[in-house]
Order: C-alpha cells, then structure tokens, then sequence
C-alpha cells in the first residue's frame, strides 16, 4: 500500500512539474515598453485650429528612447475638424498604435474645408533591459475600408 502511495505521490509530482513547466514555456515575455496615454496636440486642440500658420508640415514620426521612457511622436496633415481618438495594443509581438478618425458622417458632418496638421503623443514606460520591440501606427479612417500604415518599423536601444 505504502509503494502505491509514493508512486502515485511522484506520479502527481512529475505530471505538476511537466503542466508548469509547459505553461512557462507558452508564456509570452513580458514587453520592455508599456504603454501609459496619448497627449493630443496641434489641430486636435481647437485653438490651433484657427492658427495663422498655414504653412503645412510634412506628416512625422520621430521616436525617443530614454532611460525610463518610449516617447511616439506622430504628427499628421489630414482634413480639418475631424474628431481623433487613439488606441494602442499589444498583438503577438507588435505595439499597434492607431490614429482614429470617429466622424460618423464623413462627407457631412464633421469636416471643415481646409487642412490641418494634427500631433499624437504616445508615451509608454520602458521597464527593463534592452529594446528591440516592432511597432506598427496606423490611421484608420471612415473614409477607408482598410487601415493606413503611417509607420512600421522596431524600437531599439
């Protein structure tokens, strides 16, 4: 009886260790970069929308690593009054930022006859070690049936 109760015992030690030990190696790792918010600027504040500056800027993405910090500047010429929110997302081993355009009534409502150049602060928190992380930021608008790739590319440091 006692031989049965330890091989049942290191039976159910064994099966315990292999299930663990299978669900560490289908964990995902940890991101070095998590994301905090997104700081709306430029045309995306009504102020600026009425701005003397005329003068178009070309669309911009400039990223910044610093030691505690991932910095995404995205600045975007696109039609004026559109009403923006963003949204980011991890998917398989890929930060997704999206720029989305939520006018319901694109050729009605929302829009004013001019162009505007709007900014998108994405900030995140770098957590540890080195970076090596893809990105993909995308514009997704009613006016398209598919997403536009602003920028892809990977965070290094």
């Amino acid at each position: 009886m006692k031989t049965k109760i330890v091989k049942l015992t290191a039976f159910l030690l064994i099966l315990t260790g292999g299930v663990l030990s299978c669900e560490r190696l289908n964990e995902t790792p940890t991101a070095n970069v998590q994301y905090i918010s997104t700081e709306l600027g430029g045309c995306n504040i009504k102020s600026e929308q009425k701005s003397g500056d005329d003068e178009m800027k070309n669309d911009t993405v400039i990223i910044t690593v610093s030691d505690d910090s991932v910095r995404i500047f995205v600045g975007l010429n696109y039609i004026c009054c559109a009403p923006f929110e963003t949204n980011c997302e991890t998917i398989d081993d890929t930060i997704i930022m999206s720029i989305i355009d939520t006018c319901s009534n694109p050729y009605v409502e929302c829009y004013c006859r001019c162009m505007c150049y709007y900014t998108f602060d994405f900030l995140f928190e770098r957590t540890a070690g080195n970076i090596n992380q893809k990105y993909k930021i995308l514009l997704i608008s009613p006016q398209k049936e598919e997403p536009n790739v602003i920028a892809e590319g990977v965070i290094k440091k």
